[in-house]
């Protein structure tokens, strides 16, 4: 949720409004391994960084396919093959 602040002459607060929609991992999540805040700013302000929580096996991305993880062994032997370098 995100509030503007005014705060001359008096405080005043506007209307709560909704900056998400979905599930996130928040500090509430058990999750051992996870920062209690597993969320960042960037740098300059303008974006957030934050782990979407899973909904269960199964769940789909935002194409409708499932999810999945590409894992990559001998990366830098790979590279060499594919960038020749004098």
């Amino acid at each position: 949720m995100a509030v503007s602040v005014k705060t001359e002459p008096t405080l005043r607060l506007a209307t709560p409004q909704l900056l998400f929609r979905g599930t996130y991992v928040s500090a509430s999540t058990s999750l051992p391994d996870v920062d209690p805040n597993p969320w960042d700013i960037s740098p300059d302000g303008k974006r957030f960084l934050m782990l979407k929580a899973l909904q269960g096996p199964g769940e789909s991305t935002a194409d409708g396919g499932p999810r999945k993880i590409n894992i990559v062994l001998n990366r830098t032997e790979e590279l060499k093959q594919r960038v020749h370098v004098k």
